[in-house]
């Protein structure tokens, strides 16, 4: 965190104490969007919402694939089923959107939408 210049996000106030901590935030609600719509306020980041961009292992950028590049590393059935992959660019990790993209989908649009004030259709 320190030598990344990274913020310190945890429901420990004690953690938050050490010297070490240069920036760090603890998130008010227990709820997981709510702590989402705090830390995105706190450190004034409505405007690089970039979702399905980065990797969840290791942070780094997306790219999209063809298929015919990733095909072999996938399981059956997702060779079957999906057309669009993306791969990380420092891990290799593949993503494709799957059965739970539009679920997720719509809580980011519910998330965007409470930090605009806008009501979401």
């Amino acid at each position: 965190m320190a030598r990344e210049n990274r913020a310190l996000l945890t429901r420990d106030r004690r953690l938050l104490m050490h010297a070490i901590v240069r920036n760090g935030y603890y998130p008010r609600s227990q709820n997981a969007d709510e702590q989402t719509i705090e830390v995105i306020r706190r450190f004034n980041l409505p405007g690089l919402i970039a979702p399905f961009t980065r990797c969840l292992r290791c942070n780094e950028k997306l790219q999209k694939v063809a298929k015919a590049d990733v095909v072999e590393k996938l399981e059956p059935l997702t060779k079957i089923y999906y057309e669009q992959f993306r791969m990380c660019t420092g891990c290799g990790q593949i993503y494709w959107p799957g059965s739970h993209f539009e679920k997720l989908q719509k809580r980011i649009e519910i998330i965007q939408s409470r930090l605009t004030g806008k009501k979401n259709v």
